[in-house]
């Protein structure tokens, strides 16, 4: 391939990955392993480390983003990112072995179905609905254990699939534990820096990343993830919400997609 077109690959593929986080969490990966793998031939392993230090960026910048617009709690997001990057730094010492099953087909069917009710029916009516039907009043009054539970089981899922846990995050915090839409997404981004960074620095001990994705993709994320977290915190939450619909569709598209790669 000629060189051009590999950096200008990259390049797109940083910022798409950029302005998709930075707009409503979820994860670099499901452009980036792809293109990675497919579209630029390289393994599947190196590519997983590779995503999760994008991750790791984009999170870090569209978060200060939020936090300095007052849409972070800081409370959450500290003990989220702690047991998220124990979660995460064990996971990322089982991706060698990682089989592929019918179980990412189930998720990845499951958030496509999701996100697609999202935007036809949009956040509020999800809410009222899914409250109605299970009472969640003692996972609110023991928000503390939640979030250790939680933030394990993403960091867990980060590390061993290569597949930020941002966009899972939000969902709990709206659906769950009642969130804003905005605050939901701004803490997952916090929690984001710190589970999809210590997945990736375990890929970079076992060698499994690629520098120039990591410089080029990089830094083309970066200005992706000011722009779409700076539109974010501008629109209302409906339709934020609805964008969030979107985005968990192509967070399920990549996990089935990643059967195959």
């Amino acid at each position: 391939m000629d060189y051009y077109l590999f950096v200008f690959i990259l390049i797109i593929s940083g910022f798409g990955s950029g302005l998709i986080v930075g707009i409503g969490s979820g994860t670099a990966g499901g452009l980036m392993i792809p293109i990675l793998t497919v579209f630029l031939g390289r393994n599947i392993h190196s590519s997983i480390g590779t995503s999760l230090i994008i991750d790791s960026i984009i999170g870090g910048i569209a978060g200060l983003i939020f936090f300095k617009k007052g849409s972070v709690d800081i409370r959450s997001g500290v003990i989220l990112a702690i047991t998220g990057v124990i979660g995460a730094l064990i996971g990322s010492r089982f991706t060698q072995s990682a089989p592929e099953s019918g179980l990412n087909l189930f998720i990845g069917l499951g958030l496509m179905l999701l996100g697609i009710n999202f935007l036809i029916n949009g956040i509020g009516k999800n809410v009222e609905y899914i409250n109605s039907k299970i009472n969640f009043r003692k996972v609110r009054e023991n928000k503390v254990i939640a979030f250790v539970i939680i933030g394990f089981i993403i960091g867990f899922i980060s590390g061993f699939s290569g597949i930020g846990g941002g966009g899972l995050v939000t969902l709990i915090l709206i659906l769950v534990l009642c969130y804003s839409v905005h605050t939901a997404i701004g803490t997952s981004l916090i929690m984001l820096m710190f589970i999809a960074g210590a997945g990736g620095i375990v890929h970079i001990i076992q060698n499994e990343f690629y520098l120039d994705g990591i410089l080029i993709a990089g830094v083309s994320s970066i200005f992706g993830a000011v722009i779409g977290s700076s539109y974010a915190n501008k629109i209302n939450e409906e339709k934020l919400g609805k964008i969030i619909g979107l985005i968990i569709v192509v967070f399920g598209f990549s996990v089935i997609l990643k059967i195959f790669l």
